[in-house]
């Protein structure tokens, strides 16, 4: 009868753990399930912010590519402005060095004239005067000369930088 009852306790006790132990691995049953739908949700979430962000790369990619573009365009057209303006200037300084040679050889001429004993008083003032203004269309050309030879020059990055907006 001892055992009996023993044997009694034993299968209580066995199915008061079992009981306890279904009830409590219920609890941790349902914790588990709600652990996995948050999971489920962040990675949602966070598929749909990767997303988000995917696009708004492309997004700023295209603009930068875009705007790279522009400024390449204009860089560019600015380059071959450029080419354009330094082939003429070497024209240019050509064609206004022919011009005070020639110049300069007339300015010779009517100085002979004027020093000439044979020039009357009235002819000598009006060659001088002639004298007077070709040597200032002389030094006009020569100042014009003078700055386009100057564009030849290199300019330093320090002198530029305050025109560009940008420092050195």
């Amino acid at each position: 009868m001892n055992s009996l009852v023993v044997l009694i306790v034993m299968v209580l006790a066995a199915a008061a753990g079992w009981y306890g132990g279904s009830h409590a691995g219920h609890d941790a049953l349902q914790a588990l399930a709600k652990a996995k739908e948050v999971g489920e949700q962040a990675q949602a979430a966070q598929a749909l912010a990767t997303q988000g962000l995917t696009q708004r790369l492309a997004s700023l990619s295209a603009d930068y590519e875009q705007g790279r573009q522009k400024l390449a365009a204009e860089h560019t057209q600015a380059q071959s402005a450029l080419s354009a303006a330094l082939a003429g200037r070497d024209q240019r300084i050509a064609e206004l060095s022919r011009a005070r040679s020639g110049k300069q050889a007339e300015i010779q001429t009517l100085r002979q004239a004027a020093d000439s004993t044979s020039t009357t008083p009235d002819d000598r003032q009006r060659l001088l005067a002639d004298i007077a203004r070709l040597e200032k269309v002389v030094a006009d050309q020569q100042v014009q000369v003078a700055g386009l030879e100057c564009a030849k020059v290199v300019v330093p990055a320090e002198l530029l930088a305050p025109l560009r907006g940008s420092q050195p």
